[in-house]
């Protein structure tokens, strides 16, 4: 896992630089307290630009979950009938009014409206402004910040700034004013070594094997890809020379959209290129590359989103191995990006998120869940060691955010009963479980740099998986069926645990003091259902 993202009003991990978020009057004024300070201020800025992103609010959200369960329930009479973006656009969009409050709102400050570039549906507005007008409207003042560890890092925020009475009451969020850019927390872990040959630990050979994959696909309308955050770019030579020593049909990567600077890759993203193509076989592939941000080192999730919804022609499968600490992210936010995931499933597109690297990650007797991959909208990927034993430091657990949806109560709740669980006060027991799957997580044989390397994470099992669901959408589009979309209501209510190896060993403690959630018959909060077992699992799809 990797991502450090998120909105205009991030909290960091406390290894970096915690910003706390205070709401204060009518006016919304945004205060941000450091924590811990990793960035000293060399002086104000006056002149310049910044890029501001505002989250508009939307119209018909309640139509678009209600069209959410009914096209991803199997046993409902519309499940497949999927509406594309366009489409949603029409019924969900920015509220004109609040539409216009921004352009109005922008306009007194001498922002006129050809500045600010609107995403699909409006309800998401993209805009470059002299800082000059931004500090007018929003009450802020910029400085130049130098990073203590990094002087040559250096990035122009405002500490403070105060929404506008036109603005309230008409966006969720506003990023790029005082979001601080972060540090990786999480990456795959590298194993001190290299080597020639890469005929060592998990490679394709042993998943193909062991999952029962053997399928090549052949639709020409199937398609899946990887997200890419931090400049982490891919290399198309090792990408090429992965495959050439695992006999894998060569699949080069069909289209990059963003910044791919092929001579500086970075091992998560070889990692992920590697193997969705490793599983995924044939499946026409994306890289979708969210380098280009606000600000040096600085990325945002939402980037990924808004370009995706703005892309009609966007992948059926996304495969994305980043996240933070659920407890860091704003719930606006948080909710406001739960709106998007739902777009993609209502047209017909799987979203597959690495559940950590971590364990429960015990801190203070409490379990700290990780966030996007407990969204209730997401599929969560975690982390096995083989065929039943969960991988100790795999991700899992329940979100604080989310109720636990209706689609998983009834296993969530026999797990809860199971007389197996930790002690209930390590966890919220009425949030949304994860993972819901699992896969390969250790000792994943990659090809970085030209040379053979060893990586662990739920990095590896999340594009792993992701190739699998797009081997099944292969099966059903060639047989004239639609893809399978938001894949839960599937996973829950209709297989069961079918088609999946049930993990029954071990926990997810991370090695930490704390206990973790012991793997059981069934679903559990340490792997899910299991992993894939592709053979079964592409008959029963054909079914629905």
């Amino acid at each position: 896992m990797t991502l450090r993202a998120l909105s205009g009003l991030l909290a960091l991990p406390a290894t970096f630089l915690l910003l706390r978020l205070l709401l204060t009057g009518p006016a919304a004024a945004h205060e941000l307290e450091i924590v811990h300070d990793f960035w000293s201020s060399v002086g104000r800025v006056r002149s310049g630009q910044v890029e501001l992103l505002l989250a508009i609010k939307q119209t018909n959200v309640d139509w678009l979950e209600q069209k959410l369960w009914a096209v991803s329930y199997p046993d409902s009479p519309e499940y497949g009938q999927y509406v594309n973006f366009d489409g949603i656009a029409e019924v969900v969009h920015g509220r004109p009014k609040s539409v216009r409050a921004v352009v109005d709102a922008f306009a007194k400050v001498g922002v006129g409206e050809d500045k600010i570039d609107f995403t699909l549906g409006r309800d998401f507005a993209v805009v470059v402004a002299p800082i000059s007008a931004v500090e007018e409207l929003f009450s802020a003042e910029f400085y130049l910040f130098e990073h203590v560890e990094d002087p040559n890092n250096k990035i122009v925020k405002s500490l403070t700034y105060e929404l506008p009475q036109a603005l309230v009451g008409h966006l969720d969020f506003v990023s790029g004013i005082s979001n601080f850019p972060r540090q990786n927390r999480v990456s795959p872990r590298r194993h001190h070594q290299s080597f020639t040959s890469t005929k060592l630990g998990t490679d394709p050979d042993t998943i193909a094997k062991n999952y029962n994959i053997s399928y090549v696909a052949s639709n020409p309308g199937n398609s899946q890809a990887v997200a890419s955050f931090l400049k982490q770019y891919f290399s198309p030579s090792d990408l090429s020379r992965f495959q050439e020593q695992y006999n894998i049909q060569s699949n080069p990567i069909a289209k990059t959209e963003g910044e791919n600077d092929q001579n500086d890759p970075g091992i998560e993203a070889d990692l992920d290129v590697e193997y969705i193509t490793a599983t995924g076989r044939n499946v026409t592939t994306w890289f979708v590359s969210i380098s280009r941000t606000a600000n040096k080192n600085q990325e945002d999730f939402l980037y990924w989103v808004q370009q995706q919804i703005n892309d009609t022609s966007s992948p059926w499968v996304h495969s994305i191995s980043y996240g933070d600490y659920e407890m860091s992210i704003p719930t606006d936010y948080q909710n406001r990006t739960d709106i998007e995931f739902m777009k993609f499933g209502v047209s017909g597109r799987s979203i597959l998120i690495a559940s950590g690297d971590e364990g429960v990650h015990c801190r203070k007797r409490k379990y700290i869940p990780e966030w996007p991959t407990c969204s209730p909208y997401v599929t969560s990927v975690g982390g096995t060691e083989s065929l039943d034993q969960v991988w100790i430091d795999g991700g899992g657990g329940f979100s604080d955010t989310f109720p636990m949806p209706d689609y998983q109560k009834e296993v969530v709740e026999a797990y809860l009963n199971s007389g197996k669980t930790p002690p209930a006060k390590y966890f919220n027991k009425t949030g949304r479980g994860y993972p819901d799957v699992s896969a390969y997580a250790v000792n994943f044989v990659i090809v970085y740099d030209g040379s053979g390397t060893v990586v662990d994470g739920t990095s590896c099992a999340t594009p792993t998986f992701a190739g699998v669901v797009s081997c099944l959408n292969d099966v059903r589009l060639n047989n004239g069926k639609s893809t399978l979309g938001f894949l839960n209501p599937l996973l829950y209510q209709t297989l069961k645990g079918k088609g999946f190896f049930d993990i029954t060993k071990g926990s997810n403690s991370g090695g930490g003091s704390c206990p973790g959630f012991e793997a059981i018959e069934g679903w559990d909060p340490a792997s899910g259902w299991g992993s894939p077992n592709f053979g079964l699992l592409s008959d029963l799809v054909l079914d629905l």
